[in-house]
């Protein structure tokens, strides 16, 4: 067997494939004598059929499929020993008409497209500034958190009339045109947290009620979440879609929930006892928790805003014809060329992505060992279950982390996790790095548009 490379342009390149009979002959013939044992034409007891009959009626697909595998498994090898960067594996050129007769074999010609992957050289100095945006934690932040800490802890009241922050349970009760119950309509038992409804004129109708007391809303002003809104009326969503009708509310019960007092008791349940024996105590802690739970979506977000920059400034460009085809040939579902190009630019912009954060693990030896990924994988099995106050220590740790880790996608997931805090580490160690602190809506909003 021959293989012979003819590069097309950067990005693409033939593979010439030349195969005489020698290649393949041998095993061909093992093919046919192995095939004989199992093979069933009536006339004939298995294994004991004549090699010359397995030949005439099966010798030209046992052909095929033999030199298909010969093919396959010799691309790979040239692949491999020639440390050929390729995206996908080679398949067949347009135009691949074989050069050979099937029926009377001998020597064969193939020719391969083969996809390159682009020269990417990541710059990461000091030259290059990406911005790094925070959550600006201020008082007034600090002061909802500590808030919800107590009410987390608080005791649950009947209150006489509702009030901004309290949670109504009504009888749902759809309405016809003419402000009528509907004959036949929608009927639910739910809940509405007044506090969560956006609509001030909506939530304005809430406050104030009394048991047995009712109101008229339209329903979709009191949750955005079409989910929700769905569960509170007892509907699917796809009904929900067509549902313009208002809503008769009746209260049947009024809840509250009294915060904690900010006290010793409060300090002890939340910290342990004794860890914290003030308010300014409390308000400290809860400012750094809440600056380390807003660093991981900054990291997110920086990680995101980074891979964009980096990929606009690098620009790699891909064989678009070659990937395309190849998608539709490998596609574990059917699927067309217009389904393929529908979707292509997303399917680009991620794989541009991978080349480029594949290149600066391997230019800068980036690392996750296996020591790593079972210490990363025990702090969250540990903290998960303190949360439900089953400390969890020792071998049985280790044992629910090596058990974590045998799942691939939990392994992969683990460890694409750690390559990315890695690349962050360094992109924040060599770059310049321009720190910006926004308000918590301010972040959001750079969130959802980033």
């Amino acid at each position: 067997m021959n293989i012979e490379r003819n590069d097309i342009d950067a990005l693409n390149a033939e593979l010439h494939i030349s195969l005489a009979p020698a290649d393949y002959t041998t095993n061909v013939e093992e093919a046919i004598k192995k095939y004989r044992k199992s093979a069933q034409i009536p006339g004939f007891r298995p294994g004991h059929i004549p090699v010359s009959l397995v030949k005439q009626r099966y010798g030209k697909s046992l052909l095929v499929e033999e030199i298909n595998r010969l093919i396959q498994q010799s691309l790979s090898n040239y692949l491999r020993t020639n440390n050929v960067e390729a995206l996908g594996f080679p398949i067949p050129a347009i135009g691949n008409d074989d050069v050979g007769n099937w029926d009377q074999p001998g020597d064969f010609k193939f020719r391969y497209h083969l996809g390159l992957a682009p020269n990417i050289e990541p710059n990461l100095d000091k030259t290059q500034v990406f911005s790094y945006y925070k959550v600006n934690v201020d008082d007034t932040m600090i002061d909802r958190q500590v808030k919800d800490l107590a009410r987390r802890y608080g005791k649950m009241s009947d209150p006489e009339v509702s009030e901004n922050e309290d949670m109504l349970i009504c009888d749902f009760t759809e309405l016809d045109e003419t402000g009528e119950v509907q004959a036949g309509g929608i009927t639910n038992k739910s809940t509405v947290s007044i506090e969560f409804v956006k609509d001030a004129d909506t939530k304005n109708k809430l406050i104030g009620l009394k048991v047995d007391d009712v109101v008229t809303v339209n329903p979709h002003l009191l949750s955005e979440s079409h989910e929700d809104l769905a569960k509170m009326l007892g509907i699917d969503h796809h009904a929900l879609h067509e549902l313009d009708s208002m809503f008769q509310l009746k209260v049947s019960e009024i809840k509250r929930i009294e915060p904690h007092a900010i006290d010793q008791e409060l300090f002890d349940k939340l910290f342990g006892e004794g860890a914290v024996t003030s308010e300014e105590e409390m308000r400290t802690l809860t400012k750094t928790d809440l600056e380390q739970r807003f660093q991981r979506d900054s990291d997110y977000l920086f990680k995101r805003q980074f891979a964009k920059t980096i990929t606009e400034q690098l620009n790699p460009q891909l064989p678009d014809a070659f990937l395309k085809r190849y998608i539709v040939m490998t596609n574990e579902k059917p699927v067309t060329l217009e389904m393929v190009e529908h979707d292509y630019p997303m399917y680009s912009a991620q794989l541009r992505w991978e080349l480029i954060e594949t290149k600066i693990i391997r230019q800068f030896e980036l690392h996750v060992s296996s020591e790593e990924m079972t210490d990363h994988v025990k702090l969250i099995m540990a903290a998960r279950y303190a949360e439900y106050g089953l400390p969890v220590e020792g071998e049985m740790l280790e044992g629910l982390a090596k058990q974590t880790l045998s799942n691939k996608d939990e392994y992969k997931k683990v460890r694409d996790f750690l390559f990315e805090e890695k690349m962050i580490a360094l992109v924040k160690e060599r770059c310049t790095i321009d720190e910006k602190k926004l308000s918590f809506d301010e972040f959001v909003v750079m969130v959802q548009h980033n």
